[in-house]
């Protein structure tokens, strides 16, 4: 399925589509790529072993085969990479390499948080805020799923090495203690941790746009929000869900009527719950039949505004979740 076409020389991630949508929106979703790759205090390393595990999880052929040089050339080795998505291998990374690849795991397969002993030992090793940005750089490469839901996912021509500037090895943080939301994490004033503000500001912008009803009504967003957290199994007297849903999104959703959406008719949201639902489980099963419907409805360009958000929705969860939630989640319904 593919909505646009990508070209021979594609940009990294999602961008070859997001180029067919407005300029703001391309800034937007380059400013939060950037800021992982520039304003982070792991080392380059670190972040291509997420990104890398991040496109091996989720299918995205284009990005698992981009490598960037800064990261070969801080000691990523081939032997690794066949290694990274098998968990008894983790010997061969680096100890921050290795607990960043399992809070991955946790924010892509396992959305919780660790056990005490391993999150403590996480924390240690990455600091508060590098246990932060490990979780927001799982949310930036998110951005793959649009590319696997709406464009082409496949490799890219030539060598597949792209440069990528601005990343330097950062001081270990003093602070190892495991960090803490202030709030809903889609809520724009909430605080993600203490990291640097170029990480937090374009995380920031996209969830004050997607509670700016300009491509869906806040009742549309509020049982988004809503529906994503029953798919990840919280019940709804969970002590988690405050910082999952808003007071604005809880105000506005009735969570049995959005369990009944199915039978919502089109005007009411029907068409982008269908879409949410496939994003959040498997973008590789978005289909015409999702897609058609908003496609005609508002164009492909407000479409592709409209999926990320709705991916926006599902990765917030997820980093929340990890930072706050222990023990075992509920199976999902």
């Amino acid at each position: 399925m593919n909505i646009l076409p990508a070209t021979g020389n594609d940009p990294i991630g999602a961008a070859a589509l997001l180029n067919h949508a407005d300029p703001a929106e391309l800034r937007r979703f380059t400013a939060l790529e950037d800021a992982v790759w520039g304003s982070t205090t792991l080392s380059p390393a670190v972040v291509e072993a997420v990104r890398l595990h991040c496109a091996k999880i989720r299918g995205c052929r284009f990005c698992a085969a981009v490598r960037y040089t800064a990261a070969i050339e801080d000691g990523l080795s081939e032997a690794q990479i066949s290694q990274l998505g098998t968990a008894e291998a983790r010997g061969v990374f680096t100890a921050e390499q290795s607990a960043a690849l399992t809070l991955a795991d946790h924010f892509l397969r396992d959305p919780r948080k660790p056990d005490e002993p391993r999150a403590a030992e996480i924390a240690a090793t990455l600091g508060k805020s590098g246990v932060v940005e490990v979780l927001i750089a799982c949310g930036a490469f998110a951005s793959a799923d649009l590319r696997i839901a709406l464009g082409e996912n496949r490799e890219p021509h030539g060598s597949g090495i792209i440069e990528r500037a601005g990343v330097q090895d950062a001081e270990g943080a003093d602070d190892t203690s495991w960090p803490m939301l202030n709030g809903p994490a889609l809520d724009p004033d909430v605080d993600i941790g203490e990291v640097a503000p170029d990480l937090v500001a374009p995380i920031r912008e996209r969830v004050a746009i997607l509670w700016s009803g300009d491509d869906m009504s806040d009742e549309l967003v509020a049982a988004c929000i809503v529906r994503s957290t029953q798919l990840l199994g919280v019940a709804p007297d969970d002590p988690v869900n405050r910082f999952l849903i808003p007071p604005r999104a809880a105000a506005l959703a009735d969570p049995d009527e959005i369990r009944l959406w199915p039978e919502w008719p089109a005007d009411k949201g029907r068409n982008e719950l269908s879409l949410a639902e496939q994003l959040w489980i498997d973008p590789t099963g978005v289909n015409e039949a999702m897609t058609e419907p908003l496609l005609n409805a508002f164009g492909a360009r407000r479409l592709i505004r409209i999926a990320w958000s709705l991916i926006m929705i599902g990765q917030l969860h997820r980093l929340a979740l990890v930072l706050h939630r222990g023990g075992d989640l509920p199976r999902k319904e």
